[in-house]
């Protein structure tokens, strides 16, 4: 069941990167296509310490796709990686679903199912505006001088505020409740769709 979680959300990080390069390259920003993410080649998309994280902690970070747009584009770009999570989410929660019953594949299902609840995760976090993240892009796409000298400031802190910040957000409630609304969210589409 590991292995097939880790592998399926390993593949989640590539999801968001893909996502974020197609809608990068959508709106004009050749970077993405001509540094290769958009292709499903792992050491484009993942590293060793990305990999490393997401098997010891359960969150992972993948290369950051190099989008160069700002304003409303930038900020799309930056939404879509978390709607790449919520998109594998919704595959392997789907998967997992239709071979659940087979009882064969419980193994599969299971590990299926954890990389789904992995994704969601990842969907939420990666909306917080903190360095790396995806919600830091947006705020440096759409936000205020002030605002990005803000974000400047957090990323100087490096991966220790990341963790702060982290913790935080964890502590305070704001994470579980992100991951509630897309898990429930995620459940209302399942039931909708008779699963």
């Amino acid at each position: 069941m590991f292995l097939v979680a880790f592998a399926a959300s390993a593949f989640g990080l590539v999801v968001h990167n893909l996502f974020q390069a197609w809608w990068a390259d959508r709106a004009g920003d050749k970077g993405p296509r001509l540094s290769g993410f958009l292709t499903l080649e792992p050491k484009i998309h993942l590293d060793a310490l990305g990999l490393l994280f997401l098997a010891l902690l359960g969150f992972g970070l993948p290369r950051p796709v190099p989008a160069r747009l700002y304003g409303t584009k930038g900020g799309q770009i930056a939404l879509m990686g978390p709607a790449g999570f919520f998109a594998a989410a919704l595959v392997y929660g789907l998967l997992a679903r239709l071979l659940a019953p087979t009882g064969s594949t419980l193994g599969l299902s299971s590990g299926l199912e954890a990389a789904s609840t992995v994704m969601i995760l990842h969907a939420a976090i990666y909306l917080f505006p903190v360095p790396p993240l995806d919600g830091a892009r947006l705020v440096y796409a759409m936000g205020s001088a002030e605002a990005r000298r803000f974000m400047d400031t957090l990323a100087s802190y490096g991966p220790l505020g990341f963790l702060v910040i982290f913790l935080v957000l964890s502590y305070s409630g704001i994470t579980s409740a992100i991951i509630v609304g897309l898990g429930g969210l995620l459940g209302r589409l399942f039931q909708l769709a008779g699963l």
